[in-house]
């Protein structure tokens, strides 16, 4: 029952530090991750565009145009063969792949009567000389950038193998220019790049598991002291001030417990007090109404030829005869001590429970009926004084609920038994009296509260006390047939043959 509330403490620590953990770890991942691709893609951008502008540098405007009327001269019926420019021109732009380390390099034109750029010379070959650059077509953006003067870059695609490039464009000549070298490369960052999301990936979960690691040892550290805090103030709750707290620590919460620790030992002073008060108020009172009690025979007996004073005297012999009740109630509720659990069978118990509680005494025509209910076999563990005296006053105010709202005579308790979960034993007993008002329910376990015009208000309250002290609670409700029902469990015990 003690490791839920610990195991609950444990799991808010948990995801209280873990939660935002892993946010952060996450969010300085993607953040880093996102900054480098970044810085790396400027980067072969800046490079791309420095190498368009170096091999711009290598073409002159006139060799443009001369390839331009060379091209135009090869249209259909024109001159075959390669010509002294276009070698030139292939010669500077091997020349300048292999400087500035790119894949390939190409010169194109835009035609000024449909703005298509046409391809001039292609290092690789894909683009006839002539022929229209469609591939272009996405950048035109850069390209007008280009010829605006400021050589740039155009953003990553997709070629034909499924890989990622990006070209630098710088234009040829000013007012008017002659065309556009274009230099293409393959983003080779994309696989340190990899390699430094694997990083992320490993170090993130390397962080994460150590701070799991030091969650959990801090959880167990704070949450194993706490309940033992818990279980302690329960103890004391219940009335067990012996067992001093445990101090496992000098920080806060050994601070805690040992303020709770002089807490317990104020009460137990308290409690010694008030119980040596109570032992002298019952000697002190219990002379007297033993005097008293013994004049009143006295005076009974030298009355018995007076009948009508008699029946006084007998009501002074009742009076004493409860304040000896109260007195002794009032002890016994101050000086309960703590319970002595052994396995105890029920159905004796209840039988006997049974037999104790019908009042012989009775004048009704026909006393309540008390029946149990209680396999022989259901063993408690429990403290046999104490689960009687329980039992038998919860019997006693019911018979009396009963007599109350039978006053012709009949009606009926009931006493049972019956297993419940966690190895917990059922104990109910049913009235079908008048029932107790939702109102009450709660009200009726607090100590010197009564609804009779005689009555201690300590019966309920022990009762409550005994079964607290026990590991269980007391309820009461509605009965199935009307009336009242009390309810509370007990720890079971092995079973044993009846």
């Amino acid at each position: 029952m003690r490791d839920a509330p610990s195991g609950r403490l444990q799991t808010r620590l948990l995801v209280g530090t873990l939660g935002p953990t892993v946010l952060a770890l996450a969010a300085f991942g993607v953040l880093a991750h996102e900054i480098a691709r970044r810085v790396l893609d400027d980067e072969l951008g800046r490079r791309l565009a420095l190498a368009a502008a170096g091999t711009a540098g290598l073409v002159l405007p006139e060799q443009m145009s001369a390839l331009a009327a060379e091209q135009a001269e090869r249209q259909p019926g024109g001159a075959e063969g390669e010509s002294l420019t276009l070698a030139n021109v292939q010669r500077r732009l091997g020349i300048a792949r292999e400087r500035f380390d790119v894949r390939r390099a190409l010169l194109v034109a835009a035609t000024s009567d449909d703005g298509k750029f046409v391809a001039r010379v292609d290092t690789d070959g894909r683009l006839a000389p002539g022929s229209e650059a469609h591939e272009l077509g996405a950048d035109r953006l850069e390209l007008a950038r280009a010829a605006a003067g400021r050589p740039t870059a155009s953003p990553l695609f997709i070629g034909h193998d499924q890989l990622f490039y990006k070209r630098g464009y710088a234009a040829i000549g000013a007012n008017p220019i002659a065309g556009f070298a274009v230099v293409e490369a393959s983003a080779d960052y994309l696989v340190p790049l990899r390699a430094f999301r694997r990083q992320l990936v490993i170090g993130g979960a390397t962080a994460l598991a150590i701070v799991l690691g030091v969650t959990i040892w801090m959880a167990r550290r704070v949450s194993r002291p706490v309940v033992r805090l818990a279980a302690a103030a329960e103890r004391i709750g219940r009335g067990n001030l012996d067992a001093p707290v445990p101090m496992e620590s000098s920080d806060e919460i050994g601070l805690l417990a040992r303020t709770i620790d002089r807490m317990r030992a104020a009460l137990k002073a308290r409690d010694e007090r008030l119980q040596m008060m109570l032992a002298g108020i019952a000697h002190e009172v219990r002379n007297p109404l033993g005097g008293l009690e013994l004049y009143a025979g006295l005076l009974r007996e030298a009355l018995a030829d007076h009948p009508e004073r008699v029946e006084e005297v007998r009501r002074i012999e009742r009076e004493v005869h409860y304040l000896k009740i109260v007195v002794a109630e009032f002890l016994e509720y101050a000086r309960r001590p703590p319970p002595e659990l052994t396995p105890l069978g029920l159905r004796a118990l209840m039988e006997e429970i049974r037999d104790l509680a019908r009042d012989p005494t009775a004048t009704t025509p026909a006393p309540p009926r008390i029946d149990t209910d209680v396999d022989g076999g259901l063993r408690v563990r429990a403290d046999a004084g104490q689960l009687r005296r329980a039992l038998l006053n919860l019997v006693r105010n019911a018979t009396a609920a009963v007599a109350r709202n039978h006053p012709e005579g009949g009606g009926r308790v009931q006493l049972s038994a019956r297993r419940a979960d966690a190895g917990r034993i059922r104990v109910m007993v049913d009235d079908d009296g008048p029932g107790v008002d939702p109102a009450l329910r709660e009200t009726i376990f607090t100590p010197f509260f009564t609804t009779r015009e005689k009555g201690t208000g300590l019966g309920l309250a022990f009762v409550r006390e005994i079964i607290h002290d026990h590991g269980g609670d007391i309820h009461v409700e509605e009965a199935p047939g009307g009336g009242a029902r009390f309810t509370f469990d007990l720890p079971a015990a092995e079973d044993h043959p009846p």
